[in-house]
């Protein structure tokens, strides 16, 4: 088979939709050809260190689905311009640097792109 690139992208803040989408990638690498990547761009970008617990349930599968993304292999990536608007730097969870045009150009070299 031949390898699927699979780009998945986390725009949202940190709440029960980024938890399912991460959830959902996490289930995409079960497939040996999936190359999955994740950009955190826009509000996004809050997530990339993972949630403060506290009682909300979706702040637990973040963090646990970003483990466990980078455990099997996927790439994360964070917008750089995203970042550097909102403040925050990436110091968890292996998480790269990306740029507008390498963002633009992972994008367009994905075969899927779910967002």
């Amino acid at each position: 088979m031949t390898e699927k690139r699979i780009a998945l992208v986390v725009n949202r803040p940190p709440d029960f939709y980024t938890a399912e989408k991460l959830r959902m990638a996490v289930g995409l690498t079960l497939e040996d050809d999936n190359r999955i990547r994740v950009l955190f761009i826009d509000n996004g970008v809050y997530s990339v260190n993972g949630i403060e617990m506290g009682k909300n349930p979706s702040n637990i599968e973040i963090n646990k689905s970003l483990e466990t993304l980078g455990l099997l292999g996927a790439e994360l990536f964070a917008h750089t311009p995203s970042m550097s608007k909102a403040g925050v730097e990436a110091h968890k969870y292996k998480v790269l640097p990306l740029d507008g045009r390498g963002a633009a150009g992972m994008l367009q070299e994905s075969d899927v792109i779910i967002s």
